[in-house]
């Protein structure tokens, strides 16, 4: 695997500032004919969103990280700009459509009234098994690790000891998470569904993954830590390590109990 994975989440896009002021004042007018006609890979940045990318790129400066050997990009339009602004010297940016956020299918194209009213038991199954939850013509968690995955195996495969940064979305960087720190079902659950900071992913947050421990490289990443450049909780995390728990068949059987919520 690479030596060091910066995986960054795109800065605030019209998407980002619609939803939020729904959740805010109900006001339901803002999911306009023009809006809901727009497929969500089309959003583009605010203006904030442009400056979190570039205050996530000074970051990058700051610590010395100014040269990639494999620099990646979705190819929605929010984390296409982010990668721009981040105003890299000599960039060599390739595009990955296995990068693209998880597809939210019918729930992108009408409003959250007709959401709730039409799709009540998609909603109930969502809150209950948020990484085996698809949304009608879109796409679970579950089918967005299977491309994050051809992602990984190519890292694996061009990308060893080297230095790569990925930019792209909150739901892709969730995947990258679960498969990179091997999460349970029961975990990955509990990780989508959490409110609290380890959980979130804000707008130009970046994820450093790194084989380097004591100046020694491993054959895994070991450690990880979250960076918010433009805000949304602490600026640097500690690095924490990455457990690859292996199981007991008592262990396996506890595991099982977890996953059922009847």
């Amino acid at each position: 695997m690479p030596k060091n994975l910066f995986l960054v989440r795109h800065g605030e896009s019209e998407g980002n500032v619609i939803n939020k002021k729904f959740r805010e004042t109900g006001d339901e007018s803002l999911f306009s004919e023009n809006f809901l006609n727009l497929h969500e890979s089309q959003y583009n940045l605010t203006e904030k969103g442009i400056e979190q990318a570039k205050l996530a790129g000074e970051w990058f400066k700051e610590n010395n990280l100014i040269s990639f050997d494999r620099m990646l990009v979705s190819n929605n339009n929010r984390a296409m700009q982010t990668a721009a602004y981040l105003d890299f010297e000599n960039p060599l940016w390739m595009i990955d459509f296995n990068l693209r956020e998880r597809e939210n299918g019918l729930f992108n194209v009408i409003t959250p009234t007709q959401r709730f009213a039409n799709c009540v038991n998609q909603e109930r199954f969502h809150d209950s098994q948020p990484f085996l939850f698809r949304p009608p013509q879109g796409e679970s968690m579950a089918d967005v690790a299977q491309r994050i995955k051809i992602i990984l195996n190519t890292l694996a495969r061009e990308c060893d000891d080297k230095d790569v940064v990925i930019v792209c979305h909150g739901h892709v960087i969730r995947t990258f998470r679960i498969i990179l720190e091997h999460m349970s079902l029961s975990q990955s659950n509990e990780y989508l569904n959490t409110e609290e900071a380890w959980g979130r992913v804000p707008n130009c947050a970046i994820v450093h993954y790194t084989r380097i421990i004591n100046d020694s490289v491993t054959e895994h990443f070991n450690r990880y830590r979250i960076i918010r450049p433009a805000g949304g909780g602490d600026l640097e995390d500690s690095f924490l390590p990455i457990i690859r728990k292996k199981y007991s068949n008592e262990e396996l059987l506890k595991e099982a109990k977890k996953n059922y919520n009847y």
